[in-house]
């Protein structure tokens, strides 16, 4: 498999500023699991939460409050373990929806 997640852990306001994150949309998820199939790369920075995400025939990778994820269009595997929020930006949505 060459797609992966890609986390960044302890991202920097500089980092934070050059992505825009501000700007992106609020998503809360509870506790649970369920496989979601996005359409296009999402980025998500968590403001709160445990979560264990796990692409399609990959291996489990760990995130939580302050990391940066990037996850490739497909199938993913989510395993909330404490509810999140958390900021993200989908590359399936125009820059003129998340203008605020």
């Amino acid at each position: 498999m060459s797609e992966r997640i890609v986390v960044e852990r302890g991202i920097s306001r500089v980092r934070m500023a050059e992505l825009g994150v501000s700007g992106w949309p609020l998503w809360k998820d509870v506790v649970g699991n369920r496989t979601v199939t996005l359409e296009a790369t999402e980025r998500s920075y968590f403001l709160a939460g445990e979560v264990v995400l796990t692409l399609e025939g990959g291996d489990p990778v760990s995130v939580g409050i302050g990391d940066l994820v990037i996850i490739p269009a497909g199938g993913c595997r989510w395993d909330v373990k404490v509810a999140v929020r958390r900021d993200y930006r989908s590359d399936a949505l125009s820059p003129a929806c998340c203008i605020i």
